[in-house]
């Protein structure tokens, strides 16, 4: 099997009262290493990145982002690998965790549950962590973020402004949402943008579709296209690089979007309202962190706004969201965190719609 690793690693040696210096590196083409060592051997962190690996504006380069900034602040060296397909995820674990090398193997979301968990089950000793699962299993450390809440908000800004005399809305009271593929944990991102929109405007159409891939720019912008026809000013996309697409199909449409993950507004921030945030490099440097102060401990972690692990920013947008919407906006984030707002689940989500409306 090809080394699927790119490696530098530095090692400073102390010499009596001289000191000497050796640096040595190799590569090769799927994965790559960064960081420096001294005379204790530095931690060291493997991450196994989701298919469409780094530049796709989203997942994997957030990931990747926490990764740099591990090795800038605590000194680290970390290896990733990037998967074709899903069928890469096993492989790709079992060949760090055989290496041994690793203080700390990290995967990205619920599609990478399966191999994690088989893997971890045969390396006993080996850490895992897996950002974005709800993988609960001894010898794993996994972070759950409340998806309903990262896009609630954008919701409810959907829910107003396209009743508002904001440039680009339409008097049609429709918004719409497309998800990469059907995933349970993204589904609640879609109950949770439905719901806030529904919460300050009980009359909205949200439509909603899957475009069954989270690496097709093109399928992205035919489904936004679409939605925008059948009247739509404001879609969110809870898609990967799928969700390019999109943010496309808005400039030309002259419609509006919303980001989602890492801040996507300067993509195209005449068009991109505001982006549904989702904190993965803090979380990946999070993990990180707690194997370097020997805290790490395993077991199932749920975050939402509270935990600053997910939110909601219009910073390097161009688009001008009225000041009494975003007063909404703010007054509802305040809500979810103090818990006097919980937004629902799809398996709560018709009740929740009957009981909860906002009320100025």
């Amino acid at each position: 099997m090809r080394s699927a690793m790119k490696k530098v690693i530095c090692l400073s040696l102390a010499v009596m009262m001289t000191m000497a210096t050796a640096a040595c590196g190799n590569s090769n083409e799927e994965s790559s290493t960064s960081g420096e060592g001294s005379e204790k051997s530095p931690i060291k962190i493997g991450l196994v990145l989701n298919p469409g690996g780094l530049g796709d504006k989203n997942f994997n380069d957030m990931a990747y982002a926490g990764l740099m900034k591990a090795q800038e602040e605590l000194d680290i060296e970390f290896d990733y690998l990037e998967p074709k397909t899903n069928s890469d995820f096993s492989p790709y674990h079992r060949r760090l965790a055989e290496d041994g090398e690793y203080d700390l193997i990290i995967g990205l979301a619920m599609e990478q549950n399966d191999a994690v968990a088989e893997v971890a089950a045969d390396f006993p000793d080996q850490k895992f962590s897996i950002i974005d699962s709800n993988l609960d299993q001894t010898g794993i450390n996994a972070t759950f973020t409340k998806w309903q809440e990262q896009t609630f908000l954008s919701g409810v800004l959907a829910g107003l402004a396209t009743l508002s005399d904001m440039e680009n809305a339409n008097e049609d009271n429709v918004i719409g949402v497309i998800l990469g593929m059907e995933n349970p944990s993204l589904a609640q991102g879609v109950v949770g943008f439905e719901a806030g929109a529904k919460y300050v405007n009980p009359d909205i159409e949200v439509l909603r579709a899957d475009a069954n891939s989270f690496v097709d720019p093109g399928k992205g912008k035919e489904i936004a296209l679409s939605m925008y026809d059948r009247g739509a000013d404001f879609i969110q996309h809870i898609a990967g690089g799928t969700g390019l697409g999109v943010f496309n199909a808005a400039k030309e449409a002259e419609k509006y979007a919303f980001g989602v993950g890492g801040n996507q507004n300067h993509i195209e921030p005449d068009f991109i309202v505001a982006t549904s945030i989702r904190n993965v490099d803090e979380m990946v440097y999070a993990q990180i962190k707690s194997v370097v102060d020997g805290t790490w401990t395993d077991g199932l972690v749920i975050q939402g706004l509270k935990e600053d692990a997910v939110g909601f920013s219009t910073e390097g947008s161009n688009v001008v969201v009225p000041e009494e919407i975003l007063a909404i906006l703010e007054e509802t984030r305040q809500k979810i965190i103090s818990g006097e707002l919980v937004p629902p689940t799809d398996e709560n989500y018709e009740e929740w719609i009957i009981n909860n409306q906002y009320e100025k």
